[in-house]
């Protein structure tokens, strides 16, 4: 999605992904981890917030800043976040979230009882890890040189020579977090992703990449809106949109390329009992807001893909 400058009136703020007022984005999950882990007193939480959103936008304006999903903690809502993930980290795993944005997750991960000194975050804007640490107040707390500014999408020479090879390095990760990360790419562009991913992937039986995503009931390629339809020279951009069956041949492809032996799980929308107790934003908040992601057959992919 991201192969060029920012599109000529990406910045303007009458996008309709660009929300001027917190409504249901700022949820009782949020104003606890802010009010408790970063301590915002309740006066000065919005604006607190507003002014975060505002630089991030100024960095890139991707809709999901517009939308404040910075606020919403993906990783906490996926249904082997209490079951798997957090009792592997407070036993010494490690974490690696991949598209991290402001470090949400890593951020709800410690304040769930995560040690701090085993989780990583990586995106592609090095001033990302500033802006997070002035949104969470937490560099007491969450140890410096653990942010990568990193394209994973790079060439193999760049990639290789990049910080999460060199700093983590290759079969070094137990766990990768991946949310709302992979569907901003067409289908060869998440292949690369996804094979880069396995090559960081711990070689230990058990090791998992999970996370969730924008799928589709149709998979398929599909153009992007304004203002990021178009690359450079005017090449058209599109995404590929998942359901469970063609995410699984995608990790399936991966895992044939890296020789990784993988177990793979997605549902869509998962029903309630997948999902007990996850807060379920994303089906409310869209027939509320205008989101930049969703269509009339868009719903969200859960997923776990491990190595066995």
């Amino acid at each position: 999605m991201l192969d060029g400058p920012v599109p000529q009136g990406a910045r303007s703020v009458s996008w309709p992904w660009y929300h001027h007022v917190l409504t249901s984005e700022l949820t009782p999950d949020a104003k606890k981890l802010l009010a408790s882990y970063s301590r915002v007193s309740a006066a000065e939480v919005e604006a607190h917030i507003y002014s975060v959103r505002d630089k991030a936008w100024g960095i890139f304006p991707w809709p999901c800043v517009g939308e404040f999903w910075f606020l919403s903690f993906g990783l906490a809502k996926h249904p082997l976040y209490r079951s798997m993930v957090l009792p592997r980290l407070k036993a010494g795993h490690t974490l690696l979230d991949i598209g991290a944005c402001l470090g949400q997750d890593l951020r709800k991960c410690i304040f769930d009882g995560a040690p701090a000194t085993n989780l990583y975050a990586s995106d592609l804007f090095p001033e990302y890890e500033e802006l997070a640490y002035e949104l969470w107040r937490d560099q007491d707390r969450l140890p410096p040189r653990h942010f990568f500014a990193d394209d994973i999408l790079a060439d193999n020479t760049t990639f290789t020579s990049g910080p999460i090879m060199t700093r983590l390095g290759p079969a070094s990760v137990d766990i990768i977090a991946i949310t709302m990360f992979l569907h901003l790419f067409n289908y060869e562009n998440q292949l690369k992703v996804a094979t880069r991913i396995l090559r960081l992937l711990s070689s230990r039986p058990g090791s998992i990449v999970l996370g969730s995503q924008a799928g589709s009931i149709d998979f398929g390629e599909q153009a992007l809106k304004p203002p990021f339809h178009r690359g450079e020279a005017g090449v058209k951009r599109t995404v590929f949109r998942h359901n469970p069956q063609s995410f699984e041949r995608l990790w399936r492809e991966a895992g044939q390329v890296t020789g990784v032996p993988l177990k793979v799980s997605a549902v869509l929308q998962a029903p309630a009992d997948f999902l007990a107790g996850a807060d379920s934003t994303f089906d409310t908040a869209i027939k509320k807001r205008k989101r930049y992601l969703t269509r009339s057959r868009t719903r969200r992919l859960y997923f776990s893909v491990m190595r066995t």
